[in-house]
């Protein structure tokens, strides 16, 4: 009876023990799953915990090339979307393939998206305080702006984009979008594509749904958050670097931005002298856009069937 490969899993998938292993047992039958994360954290080194397995499962954590040269890998199944933070040069030298999980958030992050916008536009978090006061100023409570009839900028019409842009479409709202290539698909829901400064400076709400590389990095710098109008929105729920929080910070405090949203930040968590922590007219969230039960779920089965596929010869989410 052949001995069955060993999969070494070094960081929690978010979802309850007794499934991931039920999961992985209808998925990977002949495979053992091997948790690692514990003695990972006491400090022992990867390569000596991944020893001569084939599987290595990871999400976030970083992996350079010497412990990837050190291991005898042939596969390592990433459980999250960004893959930079593994040294895929090192892999194709060693011939190790890399799999990401692309997609499985999609519907929560633009879910959060819309949910941001509309608590700004409503003043939600600003009416739970004020509702528990139960004085005699429960009343007096001002104003919020209906979400039906504005301009949503959509910048980035990917997967994540084209959703909440199809969210926002459902809501009433006119939607722009910016992409470096144009998306039948958003076009047909009523979108229409124009320039990054035309959709700023014509958009009630802006939404970032951007991948962060050297090109995207502060693509939201002062001179473009200038270029929103006082009463218009920001929304980020892609990725931190996407914008310069000084500049976004300065601008609400100035009363040049009527308010903004943000589920991610430059350095996570971010720093006690984070800017945006005391800005005015924020809602921040800690990085939640993919924590649902649904999409974790979702992830939760794309990392294993990853595996599954490297073995028969599919390489549907192969990066490397």
């Amino acid at each position: 009876m052949n001995k069955p490969s060993e999969v070494i899993l070094i960081q929690t998938l978010g979802v309850p023990r007794e499934l991931v292993q039920q999961r992985f047992a209808e998925i990977l039958p002949d495979h053992m799953l091997v948790w690692k994360g514990s003695e990972l954290a006491e400090g022992k080194p990867l390569a000596e915990l991944v020893g001569g397995a084939k599987y290595l499962i990871t999400g976030s954590l970083p992996i350079d090339g010497q412990t990837i040269r050190n291991c005898a890998l042939s596969m390592i199944s990433i459980s999250f979307t960004g893959y930079d933070h593994v040294d895929l040069a090192a892999c194709r030298e060693k011939g190790i393939a890399v799999y990401n999980t692309p997609g499985y958030s999609t519907d929560s992050v633009a879910e959060l998206a819309l949910g941001l916008a509309l608590s700004l536009l409503r003043n939600i978090p600003k009416g739970d305080a004020h509702a528990r006061r139960t004085d005699e100023k429960f009343f007096a409570f001002p104003d919020g702006v209906e979400l039906r009839g504005k301009t949503v900028g959509i910048v980035g019409t990917g997967a994540t984009g084209l959703a909440a842009a199809k969210l926002f479409a459902a809501f009433g709202c006119r939607v722009l979008g910016y992409n470096r290539v144009k998306k039948d698909e958003f076009e047909k829901l009523g979108g229409t594509y124009c320039s990054l400064d035309d959709l700023l400076k014509d958009s009630d709400i802006v939404s970032l749904h951007l991948a962060l590389n050297a090109e995207t990095k502060h693509i939201m710098n002062a001179e473009r958050i200038a270029n929103i109008k006082p009463s218009a929105y920001l929304i980020n729920t892609a990725r931190g670097g996407l914008v310069n929080e000084a500049a976004l910070a300065q601008a609400l405090n100035d009363g040049k931005l009527a308010g903004a949203g943000m589920d991610v930040f430059g350095s996570e968590p971010p720093s006690q002298d984070n800017p945006l922590l005391t800005a005015q007219n924020t809602v921040l969230t800690p990085h939640l856009g993919y924590k649902t039960q649904e999409a974790l779920l979702r992830k939760l089965e794309v990392t294993f069937r990853n595996i599954a596929d490297f073995e028969n010869g599919i390489k549907t989410n192969r990066v490397a």
